[in-house]
């Protein structure tokens, strides 16, 4: 027995099973709307996560607080998107200026998380996929902020992700995604590991390439999930965004030390962006 699993609009024929069953109770429409409101909370905590992590605070206490007085917000302060436009972008106590990007991160993240609700339709893989986009935001915003990306970050986002993947696959008998997302992973700890062996901290630190390696794990997570044609894909696209992205900084910065940094992690993001749009336009990715 077969059943219409749809991708952003193209019909796939798949076996009946957990996706199928996904795909006859739950509509288009109400994955879009939970994954932007989930996508608009996640975004809140990503921003405790990209001011925190890098300075080696806990994400978990204090709660959140006033960067310029330290007074703890209150809970009415904390509401996505909706906090920040009622205090007008500055503290309640002492009226401090609090930087547009919390809620930029906030509304980019419940996007982004809509969008992959948009491509990928009624699917288990919706979660996974989320969990890697929030972890590359994440990354990409911690190394705009002029720090070396965590690796606690890319694991435990990648560790999330995987498993919810690794889930998904299993659900729905797609083995090959399964393998993929295990290789894929399995090669970014590789690269990684080698990029650090024998090297200092302060070396790892200071170097842009291996400092941002780190976003190799997510990248790893997503094209492997994808396969080997969308793995070129989107390889090829990081390539060509890390010669221009780097081009554009080296003839403005020529001199500075820092012109790679960020690079790599806005590279490698957008080729996961793209590798991703291709394949769910050709209805693949997911539903094959």
């Amino acid at each position: 027995m077969t059943s219409s699993l749809v991708t952003a609009g193209t019909a796939k024929v798949a076996s009946t099973g957990a996706t199928a069953l996904v795909a006859i109770s739950i509509g288009r429409g109400p994955v879009i709307a939970l994954a932007a409101v989930v996508g608009l909370l996640i975004g809140s905590f990503l921003n405790v996560v990209i001011y925190r992590v890098p300075r080696g605070l806990s994400v978990v206490e204090p709660r959140s607080f006033c960067p310029h007085c330290d007074a703890p917000l209150l809970a009415t302060d904390n509401i996505p998107l909706v906090s920040w436009v009622v205090l007008s972008g500055r503290c309640r106590r002492c009226r401090g200026p609090i930087s547009v990007r919390y809620p930029l991160v906030e509304m980019a993240t419940g996007l982004v998380f809509a969008l992959v609700g948009w491509g990928l339709g009624p699917h288990w893989a919706v979660a996974g996929f989320c969990a890697l986009a929030g972890t590359l935001i994440a990354l990409v915003a911690i190394e705009r902020d002029g720090f070396a990306p965590p690796l606690s970050v890319g694991l435990v986002g990648t560790a999330i992700a995987g498993a919810l993947l690794l889930a998904a696959g299993v659900a729905d008998r797609r083995w090959t995604h399964v393998a993929g997302t295990v290789i894929g992973i399995a090669v970014a700890g590789v690269l990684i590991v080698a990029t650090r062996t024998g090297r200092s901290t302060h070396e790892v630190e200071t170097s842009p390439w291996i400092a941002a390696a780190p976003v190799l794990l997510p990248v790893g997570s997503a094209l492997g999930w994808l396969g080997p044609a969308y793995v070129g894909e989107g390889l090829a696209t990081a390539a060509v965004a890390m010669l221009v992205v780097g081009g554009l900084r080296h003839g403005r910065k020529a001199l500075s030390p820092d012109a790679d940094r960020g690079v790599l992690c806005l590279a490698l993001a957008a080729g996961v962006v793209v590798a991703t749009v291709v394949a769910v336009a050709l209805g693949a990715g997911v539903g094959t």
